[in-house]
């Protein structure tokens, strides 16, 4: 096996920087392909934590090439205080952190456009204001500023003049907020460009000549699938292809395809900001899972929204990005609750659904439940029949394997099923 995918399952924050951190440390290449430093991916090794936003979830493995792909929007201020910081943990240089020259910058103006809309704005969408969604727009209009553009101020002065006109005319009269001149901006950038430069390259000839050279390769998703600017629940998604088609996108696979495409769900569903959730609990046993869960976001430190695992979203998530397995995560919290239950399908409009295609209002949709005798597991033996029956459940109802399970943040705490890579 010489390519694998890890992509979120559900609608974010499943663990997916901890299954990556484990299997970079076979892998040659870790590939970010799309988002922003609006992801959190939590690794704990030894009881010490690293937070990482923007970074690839393999820069722990000094051996392994972390690459930023051209699908990613990038904010250099947060790149260069990220790098410095992961730099006390572990060897970071440009020999093994690369950049790619053509993904998209994110500027000042991006960022007070993301936070005057959320704030100021009548539908609320629970975007980080991080200038993610505001980036990705000028990229599609084709007005963005592109990492190689950093190194020359005549060029990135034409770049930022393009669409700054309409971006001054909203901060002044719409939005009524403060903002820099081109000039300040190019600055700034400039700056910024200088001390990053010695990291940016072509990633996508990278990419294929590695794989050329039969080097393993495993690509990262920042987000959910349900977070897809196509696949997820619009309009309460993020702003790229978060689906195992944006790697062709954002980053590239180069005369290869995806042999293995993992995707990463926790034991339960939780969800960040707006939108619909079937199977939201308002209960005690929510509160408790949320408590023992830690459910609290690494990048915007707001509380998760906590429910059952739902199949019908997961059998969505595997159509849309043809998942090959599942790595469960945080089997843990479910331990020892009074008690336990997966929603297997949905009711809507007096007919049973088994998968949350879009064409569904999931607003509407009832959840059918099937209940479990709980689990009381510690993990430091033998599972438990009842603990077994539960992900038995899983893998007949999904119709792919369980191929990893987690029953804790650490490394130690991670069970392959399978042999990867």
């Amino acid at each position: 096996m010489q390519t694998m995918a890890i992509i979120g399952a559900q609608w974010g924050d499943e663990g997916k920087g901890k299954i990556t951190d484990l299997l970079a440390e076979k892998s040659d290449l870790v590939v970010r392909y799309q988002g922003g430093h609006n992801a959190g991916h939590t690794i704990w090794v030894d009881g010490k934590k690293t937070v990482l936003h923007v970074i690839p979830s393999g820069v722990l493995h000094p051996h392994c090439t972390s690459v930023i792909g051209h699908g990613v929007v990038l904010e250099p201020e947060n790149f260069l205080f990220e790098l410095n910081r992961i730099k006390n943990v572990t060897k970071v240089t440009p020999d093994n952190l690369k950049v790619s020259e053509t993904a998209t910058v994110i500027t000042s103006y991006h960022k007070l456009l993301d936070a005057a809309r959320e704030s100021q704005g009548t539908e609320k969408i629970g975007t980080t204001c991080k200038g993610i969604g505001p980036a990705y727009e000028d990229k599609i209009a084709r007005r963005a500023v592109k990492v190689k553009d950093l190194f020359d101020k005549d060029i990135l002065t034409r770049r930022l003049a393009v669409g700054y006109s309409e971006k001054a005319m909203l901060f002044k009269n719409l939005y009524q907020v403060e903002f820099p001149s081109i000039e300040e901006e190019v600055e700034r950038l400039y700056k910024f460009g200088q001390s990053m430069e010695d990291y940016v390259c072509d990633t996508f000839s990278l990419i294929d000549n590695s794989l050329s050279r039969g080097k393993r390769v495993l690509y990262e998703g920042a987000q959910g699938i349900l977070l897809d600017v196509d696949y997820g629940t619009y309009p309460y998604v993020t702003s790229s292809s978060t689906s195992a088609s944006g790697i062709y996108n954002g980053a590239g696979i180069p005369n290869h395809k995806l042999e293995e495409v993992i995707g990463v769900a926790k034991a339960y569903t939780t969800r960040v900001g707006e939108g619909p959730f079937p199977t939201e609990l308002f209960d005690e046993i929510g509160n408790t899972i949320q408590v023992k869960g830690n459910e609290i976001g690494a990048t915007t430190g707001r509380k998760r929204r906590c429910g059952w695992l739902d199949i019908p979203l997961l059998r969505y998530a595997i159509k849309c990005s043809q998942l090959t397995s599942i790595a469960l995560t945080k089997l843990d919290i479910l331990s020892d609750l009074s008690e336990l239950k997966i929603c297997y399908a949905y009711e809507v409009d007096g007919k049973k659904v088994d998968c949350a295609y879009p064409g569904i209002n999931l607003y509407n949709a009832k959840p059918l439940f099937k209940s479990f005798k709980p689990f009381k597991d510690d993990f430091t033996g033998k599972n438990s029949a009842e603990l077994d029956q539960y992900m038995s459940f899983i893998q007949e109802t999904l119709g792919i394997p369980v191929s990893i399970y987690a029953y804790g943040p650490d490394r130690n705490q991670i069970v392959f099923k399978k042999n990867l890579f």
